[in-house]
């Protein structure tokens, strides 16, 4: 039988292949009872293959090595019978027991397979895009997109996804007006997929728009109840924007009444809490004790690591709140695990950094910050393998000019010129930008016009504080 994209399915009946697509369809547009969804579906239809890998899949999306071993069963299973599957199923099998193996890389290359076959396999998509971008693989992501792209068109079913993920591909490469017009295209097409709001975001923030930015999200921030957790990384987009206007009241009202909320152990819950109260550090904003949850949740990760970039965010966790001891337990497992990669794999290439960046955390909390910027200052342009977006990585190239700022003046003061030069508008950066400037002495002509340029930028941003955000985010 086949789907509403024309794809064949090892399926007994309509039903079968309707409350698949059903499935996906949920999956897709990220709602938050597609997991009783798929497990439904598996149970009503176990001959359904792609019900039980799609379910396979979701497990994997938790990022905690606890559910690989089942979900390597369920793939090895899947395999051991082969005359029940197609071919295109076989691969997703395939796919599915790399993954679960601890080798995102390779599973992607399986899906490369499929999608070269069937470009139309909205899923394998999917998952490559996924594990693609969390991999810091920004060409990649956009060139797997771009290569199935001539064979959809608006009449295929799940074209907005399509869309959506090239809208996302192209800010990570730095299409930032395509990205969003390509964005705003897929959401008016279908405003239930996040991620297709969220690359507008992205490119609003890139673009250093903050009203448009604001704008963009004050009709959305109560239309995500029904969504699952991924509603908190559109939490943590919407708190950027008054991040970036120096509005640090608005940032904590915010992340009290739209972010915290939602707090779990999960990978994405951890990043977007700490990726703000980070920040708010940064521009010596006091948080009190709101990172004491994520520090608990960052202890109960020690040992189980799969994505380096929530890892990192752990580390912020436990140095904010002095846990050193159990910091130098994290970096340890850490760097064991970089150890039982293999060497040339993107997961490695991304621990290999994040290692480094990590113990540069602890030996500047230690207080031996003179060796940590000698670690730090190799990595200020090779962030890109630790996994996230661009917007999500500035928060690291902050804090490594934060620590350099700290102990060498002069690195700092190149650091700070080319952060202001990539995040003209954020308020934080300016700040950072301005007092450094401002201790330069003798200073020259040069100079003294780029704090006047500077400070007349903070300026503006000061009015869009007082006249905007207070009247349109409620």
């Amino acid at each position: 039988m086949q789907d509403s994209r024309g794809l064949t399915l090892t399926a007994e009946s309509s039903d079968a292949v309707g409350a698949y697509e059903g499935a996906i369809s949920s999956f897709l547009n990220y709602d938050s009872v597609a997991g009783s969804l798929v497990k439904s579906t598996v149970a009503d239809y176990p001959e359904l293959a792609m019900a039980t890998i799609l379910r396979g899949y979701m497990t994997l999306m938790i990022e905690s090595s606890a559910v690989q071993g089942k979900v390597q069963q369920i793939a090895e299973h899947l395999l051991a019978n082969p005359d029940r599957l197609n071919k295109r199923e076989q691969n997703h099998a395939k796919a599915l027991q790399q993954w679960a193996m601890g080798n995102p890389a390779g599973a992607a290359l399986v899906w490369d397979q499929v999608l070269a076959a069937t470009p139309h396999d909205l899923l394998a998509l999917k998952m490559h895009h996924y594990t693609t971008f969390w991999r810091g693989r920004p060409a990649a992501l956009r060139s797997t997109v771009e290569s199935v792209l001539p064979f959809w068109d608006e009449t295929t079913p799940g074209y907005d996804h399509v869309l959506g993920m090239h809208a996302f591909a192209l800010n990570e490469t730095g299409r930032y007006e395509e990205a969003e017009s390509i964005g705003r295209a897929a959401v008016e097409q279908n405003p239930e997929d996040l991620w297709s709001v969220h690359s507008v975001a992205h490119a609003l923030e890139m673009r250093g728009d903050i009203t448009g930015g604001v704008d963009w999200f004050r009709e959305r921030l109560d239309t995500w109840g029904s969504k699952n957790p991924f509603r908190g990384h559109l939490w943590w987009h919407a708190i950027l924007f008054p991040y970036a206007a120096g509005n640090y009241e608005e940032v904590l009202r915010l992340y009290d009444t739209g972010l915290a909320p939602l707090s779990t152990d999960f990978f994405l819950d951890i990043q977007n809490r700490a990726s703000i109260l980070a920040r708010l550090e940064l521009a010596n904003i006091e948080v009190g004790d709101r990172w004491d949850e994520l520090a608990e949740f960052a202890i109960g990760r020690t040992g189980d690591h799969v994505l380096a970039f929530t890892d990192l965010h752990c580390c912020l966790a436990l140095a904010s709140t002095g846990h050193s001891q159990e910091l130098a337990r994290f970096v340890d497992s850490m760097t064991a695990h970089r150890a039982s990669l293999q060497t040339n794999g993107y997961d490695a290439a991304g621990y290999e950094v994040a290692v480094t960046l990590a113990r540069g955390i602890e030996l500047w909390v230690s207080g031996d910050g003179a060796t940590a910027v000698d670690q730090l200052w190799a990595l200020r342009d090779e962030l890109l393998p630790i996994g996230g977006s661009h917007a999500q990585q500035s928060l690291f190239g902050q804090l490594i000019t934060r620590i350099i700022s700290e102990f060498d003046g002069q690195r700092a003061a190149s650091l700070l010129a080319s952060g202001y030069s990539a995040f003209p508008s954020h308020a934080a950066t300016i700040d950072s930008f301005l007092a450094v400037l401002e201790s330069i002495e003798p200073m020259n002509r040069t100079q003294r016009a780029l704090i006047e340029s500077t400070k007349s930028s903070r300026e503006i941003l000061n009015q869009l504080e007082t006249t905007y955000f207070s009247a349109q985010i409620e």
